[in-house]
């Protein structure tokens, strides 16, 4: 699915590279995007985090860009969990009352 995902971005040539990547998980998941991004001869920095083992912990993978810092890469992360898992209750919520 990622590799759909950033394949489909970088196809389209009328939008603008993005200064940074970051992605949602461990080593495969940058190692899938760093592919594509070879599949487009683009050079951009490809940031991932997980949690660790204990889900408490944050393990990043990969050169964090000069222009960012760790603790915004996690904020932004926890952002995107708590949008998506709104999004996800509203559409069980919605499926649930029909």
């Amino acid at each position: 699915m990622m590799r759909e995902v950033l394949t489909r971005r970088f196809e389209n040539k009328q939008r603008r590279l993005p200064d940074g990547i970051l992605v949602d998980g461990g080593l495969g998941q940058v190692n899938m995007a760093r592919a594509v991004l070879a599949e487009f001869n683009l050079k951009i920095p490809v940031v991932g985090i997980a949690k660790g083992v204990d889900r408490k912990s944050n393990r990043f993978v990969g050169t964090m860009p000069k222009y960012t810092t760790k603790e915004m890469v996690i904020k932004v992360r926890d952002e995107a969990h708590r949008f998506s898992r709104a999004r996800h209750i509203r559409r069980r919520a919605k499926d649930f009352l029909q």
